[in-house]
């Protein structure tokens, strides 16, 4: 299918569910579009806080890294994983906003002045969100004369808005905090009216938990909450794989989708709440059902309220594209469709009332009441046991339920939480790799991974292997000239004390390979479970698909100061997170896409060679590379840890014959 369908399939009680189907990548050979995509990056005082770690004592600690410097990690690999047909600019603000670097083609010339304006990035002052927001609309109107009117429509165009905290209030619009909304809006109109295709969507990404979350959610079609600093890999990855996928319509030769919206008519054929769970427009020409943005592949579903016996027309609007279907055209009815999309849409209603809830400080019972009629219905439903179905239960039940507690979670990361999943579920799209109920969008019509999931596993392997910036922390810069913006001088925020360094290896050096944590667990073949340091040589374990896989030699690395820095996957497994699994997809992971990061007591973490012909282990019941493993699928390949290098390696060691080889700290580093 190459060219997109808009459907009408009868729902429950007199409604229907239209299915918005984009062009299909995989049988059609369609390759990435053109972008054109502004980052505006707060660098307040802020931001020089240091990315910490929660240690299993709950005490928090520092290896060195700013908010900023994981700032520009993510930055540096969405640039990195452009082409040369895009283009790139970075907006800063502080006091006011800077143009760091304008628009600039990405060939390999134009990343490495990227990368180097990005790491030229310091911690400033204050937080002048308007500031940032009228310079980076500023900047599509500059790109209208980079592309040429006649090509604008081509482009793939984002804005992307980041900041870690609160705007400050003496940079408010004149309507203050619930200023920024119209402020964007009246930008996006003066953007139409020098061209229609040229306003981009916009995204806000809030780091961290002190966030008016609200404001950046009403003033942006997508809202990306990242909890802590160990999250912006996933978020990253899977914002570049979205906007890389904006799809063309109505074929690849079309325009881009930056922005689309079902327009339902007549008004009077539906209930007030024409689309539940979409935002709405009511004009004489009918209701506008706002869509955001539409990718290749991953179709689209609205449940409509329309009344029964009423006619009426749905048209896809986007520029001069008008597809339209009536409701006389509706196809044979699908039961099991039209479950699950009603549930999707239910699911969104219960967590916006919920959050309404908590907002309201309603006890934690309270917030969590539709929620848990969400699920009871939903357990109820004929589709219950459709995988969609049964993995949203299980993200409400497990995040949702928690992020309702009142006593702290609920204000820390539960109304962000539900902001941003309220909005994924919306717009049928993944952000990260740990909500369930997320994991299944992004696919084909048959359900196959396609364009989305080339671009994140792309984009993975880039945030993986690019070279990280400098701790700042460790050696802090001078503090920023003092300078007055807009007539105002502001003092010097305070500075994050650097602290120790903590890892069990240097990350730059186990990607592609790392150890287990010591409370990891393994199963032998008699059936007993064991943890990681109570295996030898001579044992054997078991791997994927029961097969018995002996082992060879135990590998230890000594944990400097006795204590490492792991990712924890959701099912408890405490391993480095560079060592490669496998998610429930079957796809290659590395662990800080699938966990949080912890640091914990240890005293030496693990890894196993096993015989040849056994390249993966079960450990905690995850599939885990084992060391000289042969595989070359995306991720888990590598030139080091993946072959018999690493092998040859550990047989020069001290205690190879004995099957238990003890590193030097310094071991891994000298070898990779």
């Amino acid at each position: 299918m190459s060219d997109t369908t808009l459907t009408l399939t009868p729902g429950t009680g007199g409604g229907h569910v239209v299915t918005l189907t984009p062009p299909q990548t995989v049988a059609n050979g369609i390759q990435v579009g053109k972008g054109a995509y502004c980052f505006v990056i707060d660098v307040s005082g802020s931001m020089n806080a240091a990315a910490e770690i929660t240690t299993e004592d709950g005490d928090k600690v520092s290896h060195g890294w700013s908010q900023l410097d994981i700032a520009k990690h993510s930055t540096n690999t969405f640039v990195s994983s452009l082409a040369a047909d895009d283009y790139f600019c970075v907006v800063t603000y502080s006091d006011g906003a800077n143009v760091l670097i304008d628009w600039t083609k990405c060939d390999a010339a134009g990343i490495e002045r990227c990368i180097t304006a990005i790491h030229s990035m310091r911690p400033e002052r204050s937080t002048n969100l308007m500031a940032g927001i009228n310079s980076g609309f500023g900047q599509f109107k500059k790109f209208l004369d980079v592309a040429g009117s006649d090509n604008l429509d081509k482009y793939a165009l984002s804005l992307v808005i980041t900041t870690d905290g609160m705007p400050s209030a003496q940079w408010h619009p004149a309507r203050g905090a619930s200023g920024y909304a119209p402020l964007v809006k009246n930008l996006r109109k003066d953007l139409s009216k020098l061209h229609p295709a040229a306003p981009p969507t916009v995204t806000t990404i809030g780091i961290g938990f002190q966030l008016d979350s609200e404001t950046l959610t009403s003033m942006s079609e997508v809202f990306l909450h990242m909890p802590d600093p160990g999250q912006i890999g996933p978020f990253i990855v899977n914002l570049l794989a979205a906007v890389r996928s904006t799809a063309r319509l109505p074929t690849q030769s079309g325009s881009a989708a930056n922005a689309c919206a079902l327009l339902v008519a007549p008004a009077s054929a539906f209930d007030a709440d024409a689309a539940p769970g979409y935002v709405i427009e009511r004009s004489p020409a009918g209701v506008r059902v706002l869509l955001g943005p539409v990718l290749y592949d991953q179709p689209r579903h609205v449940v409509l309220k329309s009344k029964a016996g009423e006619a009426f027309t749905v048209t896809l609007e986007m520029g001069d594209l008008s597809l339209t279907v009536a409701s006389a055209d509706a196809v044979a009815s699908n039961p099991t469709l039209t479950a699950v999309e009603e549930l999707r849409v239910k699911a969104i209603l219960a967590i916006n009332s919920a959050l309404k809830l908590g907002v309201a400080g309603k006890s934690t019972a309270d917030v969590q009441a539709p929620l848990a009629a969400f699920v009871a219905e939903a357990r109820a439903s004929s589709a219950m046991g459709e995988p969609a179905v049964i993995a949203l239960v299980s993200t409400l039940e497990k995040e949702g339920m928690l992020g309702c507690d009142q006593a702290d979670k609920f204000k820390k990361w539960g109304a962000h939480y539900f902001r941003t999943l309220s909005c994924m579920l919306r717009y049928e799209r993944r952000s990260n790799f740990r909500d369930e109920a997320l994991q299944h969008f992004g696919r084909d019509v048959e359900g196959n991974d396609a364009l989305f999931e080339s671009q994140s596993n792309a984009a993975e392997s880039i945030f993986s292997t690019l070279k990280p910036p400098e701790p700042s922390l460790l050696h802090p810069p001078p503090p920023p000239p003092s300078h007055t913006s807009y007539g105002s001088s502001m003092p010097e925020p305070p500075r994050a004390a650097p602290a120790p360094r903590i890892m069990a290896l240097p990350d730059e050096f186990m990607r592609g390979g790392g150890c287990f944590g010591p409370t990891a667990t393994v199963q032998l073949a008699t059936g007993r479970v064991v943890p990681v340091t109570a295996v030898y040589a001579g044992d054997t374990l078991l791997g994927e698909g029961g097969r018995p896989a002996r082992v060879v030699c135990v590998v230890l690395t000594p944990c400097p100061g006795g204590r490492a820095m792991l990712t924890r996957l959701p099912n408890g497994l405490e391993l480095t997170e560079w060592h490669p699994v496998r998610d429930r997809s079957g796809r290659w992971r590395f662990p800080h896409m699938l966990g949080e990061r912890v640091v914990v007591s240890a005293s030496h973490v693990y890894n196993f060679v096993l015989e040849p012909g056994h390249p993966t282990v079960l450990v905690g019941g995850v599939p885990c590379a084992a060391l000289g493993h042969g595989l070359t699928d995306p991720i888990v390949a590598h030139p080091y840890w993946g072959t018999r290098a690493v092998i040859d390696d550990m047989m020069s060691q001290p205690g190879w014959a004995e099957g238990r080889v003890v590193l030097s700290p310094t071991a891994a580093t000298e070898r990779a």
